[in-house]
């Protein structure tokens, strides 16, 4: 898991138990509000575009400004949705941060210096145990989050 941010590096993982698109919703305002700037990963276009839609059109007063990879966007747009490999998106340096959607699965940590990583799998003493212990051997800075009610979360020791 050696990354190019290994002393920086932050990995803040999310068991979530509401749809991850109401939850990306929440975070999407949030990171616009504080001018941050998130890359966000989906495994296949067809998710990615109902994500896209859905940003726009799901609050009839406002919407969420975002940018697919492949438009065109300047230093000023803060989201930039695309699906496949991260990897592949090193080409955005001056994106540190990258929010990964539960279907994408992912091997290793790089290129980028937060990863916030949702999963809607079931958290059991043996999965978070196994995940710590992961995480911990390669000397990653990480926070796992339990979300015990609709947009309730609880910091996992």
């Amino acid at each position: 898991m050696k990354n190019d941010f290994q002393n920086t590096l932050n990995v803040n993982l999310y068991f979530i138990k509401s749809d991850f698109k109401d939850i990306l919703k929440k975070f999407s305002r949030k990171i616009v509000e504080n001018k941050e700037r998130f890359l966000i990963n989906f495994e296949n276009q067809s998710y990615l575009n109902e994500i896209d839609k859905y940003l726009w059109v799901s609050e009839k007063d406002s919407f969420l400004p975002h940018k697919v990879f492949d438009e065109s966007f300047s230093e000023l747009d803060n989201l930039v949705l695309f699906n496949g490999a991260y990897q592949k998106m090193k080409k955005f340096k001056e994106f540190k941060k990258i929010i990964i959607s539960p279907e994408v699965k992912i091997s290793k940590f790089e290129f980028f210096e937060n990863f916030m990583l949702f999963t809607n799998r079931i958290l059991t003493v043996n999965t978070l145990s196994e995940i710590k212990k992961k995480l911990i051997k390669n000397k990653i800075k990480h926070k796992i989050f339990y979300e015990y009610n609709s947009f309730k979360w609880k910091l996992v020791n």
